[in-house]
């Protein structure tokens, strides 16, 4: 018999998840969840936080694609919330519906853990200054989410995950 686990999705709410549910499963909720929130903070003050696209909203579990060869002291988003946010209330703002832009976020939404030193690289103005964007041409529609760590030079592997 399979025993349910508990994972939080936001605060004050937890989502039970049977052993045999799929990772998948989890994450569609997850991302559902946040969309939805996004959108009705969007449309009462037009605009939202970036903090809805981290834990505990999205467990890490979900969205840790991978880690760095020289270390893992640092969680870093692939493409910096501020950018997917933006991004989300633009959707909205053409008609995209909250179901589009949960796929979307969920596309974007990726962490890799890197060392302290390649964090400094990509954040610092004084080196590449990435912090909150992506590189120079890079869009959403055909642009690689590892662009930020290929331009500092981080070198990574990626978790064999389950679906």
């Amino acid at each position: 018999m399979s025993s349910p686990f508990t994972s939080q999705i936001n605060e004050g709410e937890n989502v039970t998840v049977q052993a045999n549910e799929s990772r998948e499963a989890l994450a569609s909720k997850a991302f559902l969840k946040l969309a939805n929130a996004i959108f009705e903070l969007w449309t009462q003050k037009g605009s939202s936080d970036t903090r809805l696209l981290d834990h505990p909203w999205i467990p890490d579990e979900l969205v840790t694609v991978g880690e760095s060869h020289s270390g893992k002291d640092r969680r870093e988003h692939l493409v910096p919330r501020m950018a997917i946010c933006v991004k989300a209330h633009d959707m909205f703002s053409t008609g995209r519906s909250v179901e589009e832009v949960a796929e979307f976020i969920r596309a974007h939404v990726k962490i890799v853990l890197i060392s302290k030193e390649e964090q400094e690289r990509l954040d610092n103005k004084a080196h590449l200054d990435l912090r909150q964007k992506m590189p120079e041409g890079w869009t959403f529609e055909t642009g690689d989410v590892f662009a930020r760590l290929t331009a500092a030079g981080v070198s990574y592997r990626l978790y064999d995950l389950p679906c």
